[in-house]
């Protein structure tokens, strides 16, 4: 007998318990238990008359927009403070020139042939 089929008993004979034991009650605790269920049904029913239900995790999510749309805004609107560096500001038209861009391009190379005519 495989795991299935002994739960399957478990829960067959579970049921049979239950159902047993719910014919037997006496008619005190019957009226008390269908007065529970009425109460729980007609408050069901208030709460799903309202026109849009909206479930908790639509709240939670508002919240969440709203915040990352403020600090959007904030960067956004953030002005910069445009400093540039004035040490070096020789080199800002050699930067700012489309002209010797294969000098940019072979970076690497000249760095390397700097190093091996220095002999470092």
């Amino acid at each position: 007998m495989n795991g299935d089929e002994q739960e399957k008993r478990l829960l067959e004979k579970a049921k049979s318990l239950l159902s047993e034991a719910a014919e037997n009650l006496d008619s005190q605790t019957k009226r008390r238990l269908e007065r529970i269920r009425l109460d729980a049904l007609s408050s069901a029913e208030a709460k799903e008359a309202r026109f849009f239900p909206r479930p908790r995790w639509v709240t939670a999510g508002a919240f969440a927009a709203a915040g990352m749309a403020a600090v959007a805004v904030f960067f956004w609107l953030r002005t910069s403070t445009g400093d540039f560096p004035d040490k070096h500001i020789e080199d800002f038209e050699m930067i700012t020139s489309t002209e010797n861009m294969d000098l940019y391009e072979n970076l690497d190379f000249y760095r390397w042939l700097a190093t091996k005519e220095n002999g470092t």
